[in-house]
């Protein structure tokens, strides 16, 4: 930018802000929580649809869109990031039997797909487009998981970015929907059983906090079971997911924003046995995942870097815990079991490093990365 067209801009924004924005009403809304009054001057703007809101929203974007009309670099900086941006993009892909599942959304889409393709090698086949969905470009679509026989796909269905979403199970035998689907609400975890006579799901409401329920495929929806969550109040947030070969429902329960502490809860669903708890009266954040019959726990108690203990599922005593990477200088950031190997993640010096471990602890050695960057994962079986 030259100083003349610096100059202009700052002249803009100056007249902008002179002007100031549209302003904002107050409706004040008195709680008493715990004896104490908290009064909330914003409250109605939660109403997202009402026509009070609306008109504010649309004050609020006019008042945008004239300050930014005035800059006359926009256009420049608008054509530049459009060129950065508008590139193939992929999504992290589910193999199942030779078949691939991933997002898509190519250079002329502003829109994901969800697509498969059949050896690596194979035609992007699309399964599902949320065009086909809804022509409301704030519509989109994704991955909620595949069954390891790769007859089934889950995938999520969210109006406007939302939290809020609904999920739909897609035949890939038939290409036909379910008529099991659960309907528009916040999700946190759906897995469907391995021998697909039913899924686990948990859903949260303002109202009561999260449940987890058990439906029974065919049934109607009426009729789902719930299982987990009496108690919970609207600051918990419970997830639910079965482990990668579907014998354990693994119950994660998150006490607070961000959480103060975490309850983890297993149960053997293969053997029809009850969700029991792994850890439930400590102070500190668990982050659970399992591998085979053992349950590996990312924890920040006694270690503020973190660190990793590993329990028996079928001994969970904590005395017989065991840790399995110890605390370091540098806090864990990331931690995956992938073929018998745990995945543990450092950000060192701003650099992404990945150590690999055996499953008692051995080191083995760093994964070799390209160079600096972000690593996610890694992921699979």
């Amino acid at each position: 930018m030259n100083l003349r067209l610096f100059a202009f801009a700052l002249s803009a924004a100056a007249v902008a802000f002179a002007q100031g924005p549209p302003p904002t009403p107050v409706h004040p809304v008195t709680d008493t929580l715990h004896g104490v009054a908290i009064t909330d001057p914003y409250r109605w703007l939660e109403d997202q649809n009402s026509p009070e809101t609306r008109a504010w929203l649309d004050a609020q974007i006019e008042y945008t869109q004239t300050f930014l009309s005035r800059m006359p670099v926009r256009e420049k900086i608008k054509q530049r990031l459009t060129e950065l941006s508008r590139i193939d993009s992929y999504g992290f892909p589910t193999e199942r039997h030779g078949r691939y599942f991933f997002s898509r959304r190519l250079a002329n889409e502003n829109r994901a797909s969800i697509c498969m393709r059949t050896g690596l090698d194979g035609v992007d086949e699309v399964l599902v487009n949320p065009a086909d969905i809804g022509k409301d470009e704030t519509v989109t679509v994704f991955i909620g998981g595949i069954t390891r026989d790769g007859k089934l796909l889950t995938y999520g269905v969210r109006h406007g970015g939302e939290d809020e979403e609904e999920y739909r199970i897609l035949n890939l035998e038939t290409r036909q929907l379910l008529a099991d689907s659960l309907p528009r609400a916040r999700y946190f975890g759906m897995s469907i059983q391995e021998d697909q006579s039913g899924f686990f799901y948990s859903r949260y409401t303002t109202t009561i906090g999260s449940r987890v329920y058990y439906h029974a495929m065919g049934k109607p929806a009426a009729e789902d079971r719930e299982i987990f969550g009496e108690g919970h109040g609207p600051d918990t947030i419970v997830s639910a997911q079965l482990s990668e070969d579907g014998r354990y429902l693994l119950v994660d329960v998150s006490i607070g924003v961000p959480p103060k502490k975490t309850e983890v809860w297993v149960a053997d669903v293969a053997a029809g046995g009850p969700l029991r708890p792994i850890v439930n009266d400590i102070d500190a954040e668990f982050r659970p995942f399992i591998t085979g019959d053992r349950i590996n726990l990312w924890t920040n108690w006694n270690a503020p870097n973190w660190r990793i203990l590993a329990a028996d599922l079928h001994d969970p005593a904590r005395a017989k815990w065991k840790e399995i990477v110890p605390e370091s200088k540098w806090p864990i950031d990331g931690a995956t079991g992938v073929a018998g190997r745990l995945f543990v993640g450092y950000l060192e010096d701003v650099n992404a490093r990945v150590k690999q471990y055996d499953l008692s602890g051995k080191y083995l050695g760093d994964m070799k990365l390209p160079g600096i960057g972000s690593v996610f994962g890694p992921a699979g079986r």
